[in-house]
């Protein structure tokens, strides 16, 4: 349609009865504001998702304890035998492991007296863990085969143990300072940092009780399986064979203990974004909820619009206007609605949404997704524009014939 016959529309009372196109414009513009929401939840979701964690985590499988009942389980010779399966590249027990519900954590600092402002997550499954788990030490040292000790109550306490952390944990102990060799007091024996990560995982059970982020890889190992995490390193694609060797292994070995299936710690993970995810599935059922709504209301009020312009639209259709200038008319209303709402929406975005905190706050989008949402919109309101623009035009021309007093 070109500028002359936008000119020659006839002029239709759609946005005469100003109430209702202002709220109409509104509603459209809340719309907006609530598409830009899920826009940035859904960005959230997957930027969490795919975050890097530290861990390999498509390799990875973890056995959840098997009970205390009967004797005690020898972890040597467990993680030996496991190890011996074909596709396992490393198995190790461990206290917790990433993602899993429960978790150890201890108020740490670096003098006394120590208080709760810093809570780490202690990881204990000996020197072979940060190997297992993929780790990458990017300060000092791993932890060594000779530095292993079992964990039980009969230890030594004088002797000093090294210590792997995490950066951020780092960073919180000796802000500003290097902090490989420093040392950490809380524990009941002193810990010396020998080594740093950048990033691990914390147990779920860890996340709201230990300062984010702040976690520690110790060289001591559990003495009895039945109440560890095994955690196995294999192929990624021979996850799901290997799975299912080391659960039918295990119930062999142990038929009178509860043997669950090994689980993926990748999807592990997804436990450990449930706001993120809960949040994501609200934003987009309130924006579905809200533009069904904004629909029905533009083509209701378009129905009511046309009803009431009845005696005038068969005027000018007795005057000349066509069908198909009717229909244009129309939509050209409805798209005058949709514009201001997208602009007033668009506006209201760039001002509001970086002033409101979490989750609410939003980055600015790119000039890509402002034109798809704008076209959404677009495409939505002449979809609820098609139904009064068809009663529009089928309104008779002689409908006027004997009202000579409608005015134009």
């Amino acid at each position: 349609m070109d500028l002359r016959s936008l000119c020659r529309l006839p002029r239709l009372p759609l946005c005469r009865h100003r109430g209702l196109a202002t709220l109409l414009v509104l509603e459209v513009a809340v719309g907006f504001l609530l598409l830009y929401l899920a826009w940035q939840a859904q960005a959230n979701w997957r930027h969490a998702r795919q975050a890097p964690s530290g861990v390999d985590e498509t390799a990875l499988l973890v056995v959840p304890p098997m009970g205390g009942a009967g004797d005690v389980i020898d972890v040597p010779a467990l993680t030996r035998a496991v190890r011996d399966l074909p596709g396992v590249r490393a198995a190790i027990a461990c206290n917790q492991v990433p993602y899993a519900r429960n978790s150890w954590n201890a108020s740490i600092g670096t003098r006394l007296p120590i208080g709760r402002n810093l809570i780490a997550s202690l990881y204990m499954g000996g020197s072979e863990l940060p190997a297992t788990l993929g780790l990458r030490i990017s300060a000092g040292r791993g932890l060594r085969a000779g530095e292993e000790e079992i964990m039980a109550a009969h230890s030594r306490r004088d002797t000093e143990l090294p210590a792997v952390i995490t950066r951020t944990l780092a960073d919180q102990l000796y802000p500003g300072q290097a902090a490989v060799g420093r040392p950490i007091v809380g524990l009941p024996r002193p810990v010396r940092i020998v080594g740093i990560v950048e990033h691990l995982p914390l147990p779920l059970g860890s996340l709201g009780n230990a300062t984010p982020g702040a976690a520690m890889l110790l060289p001591l190992r559990p003495g009895d399986a039945s109440w560890a995490h095994l955690l196995i390193r294999t192929d990624p694609r021979q996850r799901d064979a290997v799975a299912q060797r080391v659960h039918a292994f295990l119930v062999a070995r142990h038929p009178a203990r509860p043997v669950a299936m090994p689980l993926r710690v990748d999807e592990m993970r997804l436990l450990t974004l449930h706001a993120e995810n809960r949040w994501r599935w609200t934003t987009l059922a309130c924006a579905a909820g809200w533009w069904l709504l904004t629909l029905l209301s533009l083509g209701v009020a378009g129905h009511l619009w046309v009803q009431q312009s009845a005696p005038r639209i068969s005027l000018h259709r007795a005057v000349g206007a066509t069908a198909r200038q009717i229909r244009l008319a129309v939509r050209w209303e409805h798209f005058l609605i949709a514009l201001a709402g997208i602009v007033l929406g668009a506006f209201a975005a760039r001002e509001l949404f970086h002033r409101l905190p979490a989750p609410w706050t939003a980055e600015p989008a790119s000039p890509w997704w402002l034109a798809g949402a704008a076209l959404l919109i677009v495409a939505a309101s002449q979809l609820a524009a098609t139904w009064p623009a068809r009663r529009a035009s089928g309104v008779a021309p002689e409908r006027v014939t004997r009202r000579p007093w409608v005015r134009l």
